[in-house]
């Protein structure tokens, strides 16, 4: 578990700890811009007034301080490659489109070096627009991983216990089957076998649970040997004859580990005005007397 959350440091300070590409990057971005402002001043008459001191100089020497800014905050950036090759490229292009801006307050350009400015902006723009995309496409992608971390049983693939209370708070309707499990003496598996095998049987007996279980139903590892399966739109009797099938199926499974276990299962039926939290506990109970009863076993809640 993380002690601390993860953060984007941009101190100057990072420098030294960025990827030699990134460091090379940030080095040769300074010699060009400043090679572009060497050559502007050098190859072109200084206007008779320049205009340097004026607001519209100013807004121009801003936007490239705050592109300089974007550049080095894309170096600090855990970003994909494409991403990070996009921005770069396109950050490159409209500084040095910037810098060309800056520079005609102060000297006669050319009518041909504006139309390079506006191209060069406009492909930097357009590349730093697409990079921007591709990066939200890796947060969101980022994002819907940790979702389903979050929701899901790590081992199994199940859903998990907050996943499936979940669904029951916004399921809740009469008549909808509940279904508790669970694997049989399952810690002298680990005794004897070890977790790792251990853990292949939960991993193969998950695998039973979700080939036997309806195509709208839910199937969750609550945690340890413990499972359920949620069943909305099966009847009663249906839920029960598919408790017996999975507690059938479950005696004849022989793991990959040569392992046989056997697994208590338990049927509720949710009641009109039920709560979750009710029917899960009503259908424990009748949990607790399978195993009572001699394990291996269903009983109705």
């Amino acid at each position: 578990m993380l002690k601390t959350p993860l953060t984007l440091s941009i101190h100057p300070s990072r420098f030294p700890s960025l990827p030699r590409g990134r460091r090379i990057a940030l080095i040769l971005l300074p010699c060009l811009l400043l090679l572009t402002a060497g050559w502007d001043g050098l190859s072109f008459e200084p206007l008779a007034q320049h205009h340097l001191y004026t607001i519209g100089a100013l807004a121009e020497m801003i936007n490239v301080l705050t592109l300089l800014f974007m550049f080095w905050v894309v170096q600090c950036a855990p970003l994909s490659r494409r991403s990070y090759l996009y921005l770069s490229v396109g950050l490159y292009l409209w500084l040095v489109s910037g810098v060309i801006d800056v520079m005609d307050e102060a000297y006669a350009q050319p009518w041909w070096l504006s139309r390079v400015e506006d191209s060069l902006r406009s492909l930097g723009m357009l590349a730093t627009a697409w990079g921007v995309l591709l990066m939200v496409k890796q947060m969101y992608g980022t994002q819907i991983r940790l979702a389903s971390l979050a929701m899901s049983d790590e081992l199994t693939g199940l859903s998990n216990r907050r996943s499936f209370g979940a669904v029951l708070e916004s399921h809740m309707e009469a008549g909808t089957p509940l279904l508790l499990l669970d694997l049989d003496h399952f810690k002298q598996v680990n005794d004897r076998h070890g977790h790792g095998t251990g853990d292949n049987v939960l991993r193969e007996f998950g695998a039973l649970l979700r080939q036997h279980c309806p195509p709208d139903g839910v199937v969750a590892r609550l945690g340890g040997e413990e499972f359920a399966i949620w069943l909305p739109g099966i009847p009663m009797v249906r839920a029960c004859s598919l408790a017996e099938q999975v507690r059938s199926a479950t005696e004849s499974l022989v793991t990959t580990d040569g392992v046989q276990v056997t697994v208590s299962v338990a049927v509720g039926i949710c009641q009109e005005g039920e709560e979750a939290e009710a029917l899960v506990k009503r259908t424990d109970l009748a949990l607790y007397r399978a195993k009572h009863l001699g394990r291996n076993r269903v009983e109705l809640a």
